[in-house]
């Protein structure tokens, strides 16, 4: 059995989160537990028995911020929660040493820190509001918006991806202080970059563009971003509206994996490993609105379809480059974030 988490941003008592398991003896998804909360529960994730939440928020100008729980078993028990009083956060991570939360404020376009004090979320300690716009013409980029943080390889830094600006803002993060450094990327105008992830020697970082609908691979040394490839997310064929979403790549390093919503699709990418260059193998339908996934074991991937309800199984092997569906779903409504 394997233990994962899921957020839903459905309305009413529904929202929350979930304890799910995946029982690979029968390639069945189950649910173990609701965890109801009052605000929108967005990005998880989790570390050793915890779990950090960030929370858009539900109650009109009253919710909204981040949250902590402790793991028991099926259970989640909660430690903390910073109230952000209407202001919505989508995206977080942890410091190297595990004592300073920082998180994407996506709706005011800022990257903040909290203090974390055994799992405890306390008052803000520090905050930068980005700045910049984008040329999208369905108006997604007239201000910033941050969308993801994450720590370099070498954690010098702290990057906050912004889609509204066109940006990966770079900063120093010493006791949790953030300052922007002049190491700040640019990308190419109307990108919209969403998430960024690394090689797991970081000479690489992989960058999925939300509005554009592309991978950009960049080689990373420093603080130092050079790029190297940029691939599409989808056919170029395909005329209709689509908006990538999530990527992933396996304990390997051998494939990344990158969600479509519109498009409606998982795309399977193999990494070579002396260049970092990643090659389109081939794409797998999915429900509607795949806004985010995750890989089980190398063997396993669980999509949340977020417009069809449900959880999906697909098995992937790896070694022989297949994803497969199972046609085993689990239904969570409007399922936005799948942790492991």
């Amino acid at each position: 059995m394997y233990r994962f988490y899921v957020s839903s941003y459905a309305k009413g008592k529904e929202k929350g989160l979930y304890v799910c398991t995946l029982d690979e003896t029968k390639n069945e998804l189950h649910l173990n537990k609701h965890i109801p909360t009052e605000d929108f529960p967005s990005y998880v994730i989790k570390k050793d028995d915890y779990l950090y939440v960030s929370l858009k928020d539900a109650r009109v100008g009253e919710g909204g911020g981040v949250a902590s729980y402790h793991i028991e078993e099926d259970d989640l028990k909660q430690l903390s929660f910073y109230n952000s009083h209407g202001r919505s956060y989508t995206h977080l991570c942890l410091s190297p040493d595990q004592k300073y939360l920082f998180t994407a404020n996506y709706h005011v376009g800022a990257t903040a820190t909290f203090p974390l004090k055994d799992h405890k979320i306390g008052d803000k300690l520090s905050v930068v509001h980005h700045h910049g716009s984008g040329i999208d013409l369905l108006k997604r980029q007239t201000s910033p918006h941050a969308h993801y943080v994450g720590i370099t390889p070498d954690q010098k830094y702290l990057y906050s991806v912004d889609l509204g600006a066109d940006k990966i803002v770079m900063y120093d993060f010493k006791d949790g202080k953030l300052e922007e450094t002049s190491l700040s990327q640019a990308v190419n105008p109307g990108s919209g970059p969403r998430h960024m992830i690394f090689s797991h020697d970081g000479k690489y970082c992989y960058l999925v563009n939300e509005i554009g609908n592309s991978i950009m691979v960049y080689q990373y040394h420093d603080g130092h971003f050079t790029l190297v490839q940029v691939i599409h997310c989808v056919p170029r064929h395909f005329h209709g509206f689509s908006s990538a979403a999530a990527i992933h790549m396996t304990s390997s390093g051998k494939h990344i994996i990158v969600s479509n919503r519109g498009h409606d699709s998982i795309v399977l990418y193999r990494v070579n490993q002396e260049t970092g260059k990643i090659t389109l193998l081939y794409m797998v339908h999915t429900g509607k609105g795949p806004r985010d996934f995750n890989i089980i074991d190398d063997r396993y991937i669980v999509v949340a379809s977020q417009e069809n309800d449900c959880l999906e199984l697909y098995t992937f092997n790896e070694e022989k480059e297949e994803i497969k569906p199972t046609g085993n779903t689990l239904d969570i409504i409007q399922p936005v974030c799948v942790a492991l």
